[in-house]
C-alpha cells in the first residue's frame, strides 16, 4: 500500500473545493537538520507531511514560520528527549512586538506552560519569542513545574533583552514529567545563535516540536 496515496474517500466541505492531487504530487520533501551535541555533529533527514490546500484567494509560499518579514526560528538537540534521536528545542522570535493571542484548553487541569501563557497574555497582547521543548509536557507537575517555566522565561528574556511577559513557552511530551531545566538553560545560547530567517530555520523548528509524529508539519500561505 502506498502510504502517500490519497484516502479512499473525500469529505465535502461547503464552499471549499479541495484539490485533486495524484500520489506523484504528494511526494514528501526532505531536508537536512544539523544536530549539535557535546559528543558529535550529525545530520538527520526527517520527512515533511504532504500539503493539501483548499482552493481560495491564497497560495503556498516558502518559509514556514519565517515566511513573514522579521521572524527567525531555530531548532536543535538539547538533550531533553529520552532517546535523543531528534531535535527537541525550538525557538521563534520576532524583531518587533508581534500581536499575539492564545487558544487554551478548557480543562481545569492545565500544564504549567498553559497557565503561564494565560497570565502573560493577560498582561500584554504582544510577544517577542516562543520557546518550545519536546520530551516532557510539564503537565501535572505542580508548583515546581511552574517555577521551572518562570526560570526558563527569565533566562531567555535576559539573553534576548526583552520583557519576560513577552516570552511564551510551550512543552510537549510525557505528562507528569518536569522539563529537563538544566539541559534547556544550557542550550539557550546555542539556540539563539542558530536563529535564522531562512526556510531551513523554520524546518528545524518544525522538527524539534514533534513527539510521536512520523512527519513534521509546516506551511506558509500568502493571501491576495
Amino acid at each position: 500500500m502506498n502510504a502517500l496515496a490519497p484516502p479512499p474517500y473525500r469529505q465535502s466541505v461547503p464552499g471549499i473545493k479541495l484539490p485533486r492531487l495524484s500520489p506523484s504530487k504528494l511526494s514528501p520533501r526532505s531536508f537536512r537538520v544539523c544536530i549539535a551535541s557535546s559528543l558529535m555533529e550529525a545530520s538527520r533527514y526527517i520527512p515533511s507531511a504532504p500539503i493539501l490546500l483548499p482552493e481560495g484567494p491564497w497560495k503556498q509560499i516558502l518559509g514556514g514560520v519565517t515566511a513573514a518579514e522579521g521572524f527567525r526560528a531555530s531548532g536543535m538537540f538539547g538533550g531533553l528527549r529520552a532517546k535523543g534521536d531528534k531535535p527537541d528545542l525550538a525557538l521563534l522570535v520576532c524583531d518587533v512586538d508581534a500581536i499575539c493571542a492564545g487558544s487554551f484548553t478548557t480543562n481545569i487541569v492545565a500544564a504549567a506552560p498553559v497557565e503561564y501563557c494565560r497570565k502573560a497574555l493577560e498582561m500584554t497582547k504582544t510577544a517577542r519569542a516562543v520557546l518550545i521543548n519536546a520530551g516532557q509536557a510539564n503537565a501535572a507537575t505542580g508548583d515546581a513545574g511552574y517555577q521551572d517555566v518562570i526560570e526558563c522565561v527569565h533566562s531567555l528574556a535576559n539573553l534576548l533583552q526583552v520583557k519576560p511577559e513577552e516570552v511564551l513557552v510551550e512543552s510537549t511530551g510525557v505528562i507528569g514529567q518536569r522539563i529537563k531545566k538544566d539541559a534547556l538553560l544550557k542550550s539557550l545560547p546555542r539556540l539563539i545563535n542558530s536563529l535564522s530567517a531562512t526556510t531551513e530555520g523554520a524546518d528545524a523548528a518544525a522538527v524539534a516540536i514533534t513527539t510521536t509524529d512520523l512527519v513534521s508539519k509546516s506551511v506558509a500561505i500568502e493571501a491576495k
